[in-house]
């Protein structure tokens, strides 16, 4: 197989975010540049220099429907979800390019390529409910984890853990969290958030409004659907977004190698 550079990851993430943005805008759904991908947005007006992936949010029912219809079309591009694949172990889509496989190293092999983040939107009744999310989220980063570049400390935890956890599934542990996502539709409720993958916690909590409406962006030279409060929404998460990061922390999140099928 032939590896991808990371400019070419980058353009096949351009591609499959634009198709992605067009089926949205013809079926009517709502989406966002999120986390990473909207500071770049506002502060770059594309990739923040050093990063390497995209995230799009969706409110749930857009996400749903996201789901069960995009891979209706001929396309080079397949959005994957525990919904509709059995052996995913992740709590929130992915739209990768079917050409193109990933080789990733902290975490067991999944049967995707290159990709971007689709992150659904719920609503939140309260920071409990947070907590308990990230627990679970903590229990299958446990099970996937594999033992490559990791520090004896860690290889040790794991190893105890995993036995702990052998009597459940990948999926079995994404499903609950699904569950606990869900349990409050967006818009039912005056907080609302990502909080299926709680990386940061209590901050992914932010008021509704902040999702009700959007602006267009610049993104690389196309333009994007943003949420109109975009800026306490970064501020929530990230603090002074638009200040940048020291050095030694501009570094890209994603552990991989890109390869094109044969």
């Amino acid at each position: 197989m032939k590896r991808i550079s990371l400019e070419d990851v980058k353009k096949i993430q351009l591609d499959i975010l634009q198709d992605v943005a067009n089926f949205c805008e013809n079926s009517g759904l709502s989406y966002f540049l999120a986390y990473g991908t909207l500071i770049g947005a506002i502060r770059h007006n594309g990739y923040i220099p050093w990063d390497d992936d995209i995230d799009i949010a969706m409110p749930r029912q857009d996400y749903d429907i996201f789901v069960n219809e995009y891979n209706k079309k001929e396309s080079n591009f397949k959005v994957i979800d525990v919904a509709i694949d059995k052996d995913y172990g992740i709590p929130f889509a992915k739209v990768y390019d079917k050409r193109t496989w990933l080789d990733e190293f902290k975490y067991r092999k999944e049967h995707y390529g290159v990709f971007i983040d689709i992150f659904p939107i719920d609503g939140v009744k309260d920071e409990k409910q947070i907590k308990k999310i990230r627990t679970f989220n903590l229990l299958l980063h446990t099970k996937k984890a594999n033992f490559k570049q990791r520090k004896v400390s860690k290889i040790i935890a794991f190893i105890f853990l995993k036995i702990l956890l052998l009597p459940f599934s990948v999926h079995s542990i994404v499903k609950v969290i699904d569950k606990m996502s869900r349990k409050y539709p967006y818009g039912s409720t005056p907080m609302s958030g990502s909080i299926c993958d709680t990386v940061v916690g209590e901050r992914a909590m932010i008021e509704t409004p902040t999702f009700e409406g959007y602006i267009m962006h610049e993104f690389e030279g196309n333009k994007y659907r943003i949420p109109q409060g975009f800026d306490n929404w970064l501020r929530r998460i990230y603090g002074d977004y638009m200040q940048l990061p020291p050095e030694n922390k501009r570094v890209g999140h994603h552990d991989f190698i890109a390869y094109w099928k044969d």
